[in-house]
């Protein structure tokens, strides 16, 4: 199956659950349970949602993605320990992997900002944070 095709399955009328303020709530809340890299990207693609030269079908992809992240119960339910951010990571990924061709080093470091700014301290990525 196309794996855009099977992403856009995935996280189908999420996009409706989604909001700024829900995705600021959910990184201060789960974020680093998401893990560095991935947490990154999803304030990555959160950024890029800005732009006004992004595709108007990559900003409904990535609202799609964001909903899903923000949504408790999903594939996994996110309180479940260790695993229930894992499907939220995957799709994040693989949304990312969609859309990067659009990504700008901008975006990527207005996440890296967002992250820090939302996490103060707790936020310590690897030198390299390039997703």
């Amino acid at each position: 199956m196309d794996e855009k095709l099977e992403l856009e399955t995935v996280i189908k009328g999420k996009g409706k659950h989604y909001a700024p303020n829900k995705f600021i709530n959910k990184v201060k809340t789960y974020g680093l349970n998401l893990g560095f890299r991935a947490l990154h990207a999803a304030a990555t693609l959160f950024s890029a949602l800005k732009s006004p030269n992004l595709p108007k079908e990559q900003k409904l992809l990535i609202l799609g993605v964001l909903g899903y992240f923000i949504l408790p119960i999903d594939l996994i339910a996110d309180f479940l320990p260790t695993v229930g951010l894992a499907d939220d990571a995957v799709v994040i990924f693989k949304a990312l992997s969609v859309v990067y061709s659009s990504i700008t080093d901008e975006m990527k470091e207005e996440g890296h900002e967002l992250l820090k700014k939302l996490l103060g301290d707790k936020y310590m990525p690897t030198i390299e944070y390039e997703i």
